[in-house]
C-alpha cells in the first residue's frame, strides 16, 4: 500500500517514461514503497522505467527483487518485451545479462520480444536478441512469425538479419495460410518480396483462399519480378550443389 498521492504516483511515473532518473530517485527517498506500487494495468515502476530507457532505476528495482526482471504486467508484457519495443538498447543489454530473463515467454497473444523488436525496425536489438537465443520462428497466436512482422511492414534491414539466422524457416505459414511473401507481396513491400524470392521463398505457395504470392503482387511488374527472383534463386542453389559434388558427378 502507498502513502503517495494520485498526484505523486502519476508524477513518478511520467519521471520514469521521460528518462529523468535523477527526479525519481528523489520521489523514491520520501516514497520507496513506489517500486511495489501497482497501476490498473498491472505495471509496476520497473516496466514503466524500461519503457522510458530510465536504465538507473531499472537496474534499482532489480537489485530491490530479483523477480521484477521478469515481471509480467496484465497483458503478458515483461520489462524486455517493453524496452524492445520502446527501443531502450542499454535496458534490453541489461536485462539480457540477467539469468532470470527469458527472452521467448511470450505474451498473451504469444508474442515475444523479438516480434516486438521487428515490428518497431529495431535492427540494434533484433541482433542482440537473437545473438541471446530469441526463436527466430517463434508463432504468435496467429501463427505469425517475427518474419512475418518485418515483411509485412517493409522493414528490409530486419528482414535481412532474420533471413541470416542459422534455421530460420523463411515459408512458415500463418493462421490464414500466408508466409512471409504473401504478405510483402499483398503489402506492395516490392523490394522485400524481391529479397525473400531471391533467398528462396516459395512464390508459387499457396494460402488458405489458394492465393500464392504471384497472385497477390500487386502489379504485373511485381510479379514478372518475382518469377525473375525466383529463377535466380534455383540457379543460386543449383551452383551451390554443384560445387559440393566431386566433379565426376558435376558432369556426367
Amino acid at each position: 500500500m502507498s502513502n503517495a498521492s494520485l498526484a505523486e504516483k502519476e508524477r513518478f511515473i511520467e519521471l520514469l517514461r521521460s528518462n529523468n532518473a535523477e527526479e525519481a530517485e528523489r520521489v523514491l527517498q520520501k516514497h520507496l514503497e513506489l517500486l511495489r506500487w501497482t497501476d490498473n494495468s498491472g505495471r509496476r515502476a520497473v516496466h514503466w522505467a524500461a519503457s522510458g530507457g530510465c536504465l538507473e532505476i531499472v537496474e534499482f528495482c532489480v537489485s530491490q527483487d530479483e523477480n521484477d526482471a521478469s515481471l509480467e504486467d496484465d497483458m503478458g508484457w515483461s520489462p524486455l518485451m517493453i524496452a524492445c519495443s520502446a527501443g531502450r538498447l542499454d535496458v534490453v543489454r541489461f536485462l539480457l545479462s540477467l539469468p532470470q530473463v527469458q527472452p521467448n515467454t511470450p505474451n498473451v497473444n504469444g508474442q515475444t520480444a523479438l516480434h516486438y523488436a521487428v515490428s518497431k525496425n529495431r535492427p540494434q536489438i533484433t541482433s542482440l536478441l537473437l545473438q541471446n537465443g530469441s526463436n527466430v520462428n517463434a508463432q504468435d497466436r496467429y501463427r505469425a512469425t517475427p518474419l512475418h512482422r518485418a515483411a509485412s511492414q517493409g522493414h528490409e534491414k530486419i528482414v535481412s538479419l532474420l533471413l541470416a539466422h542459422p534455421g530460420l524457416q523463411i515459408d512458415l505459414k500463418d493462421s490464414e495460410g500466408c508466409s512471409a511473401l504473401h504478405l510483402a507481396s499483398e503489402e506492395g513491400r516490392e523490394d522485400v518480396a524481391i529479397y525473400l524470392a531471391e533467398r528462396g521463398a516459395n512464390i508459387n505457395l499457396e494460402n488458405n483462399e489458394k492465393k500464392t504470392p504471384l497472385d497477390l503482387a500487386r502489379t504485373p511488374e511485381l510479379q514478372s519480378k518475382l518469377k525473375a527472383a525466383a529463377e535466380r534463386a534455383k540457379a543460386e542453389l543449383l551452383i551451390s550443389s554443384s560445387v559440393l559434388k566431386p566433379a565426376k558427378d558435376v558432369f556426367r
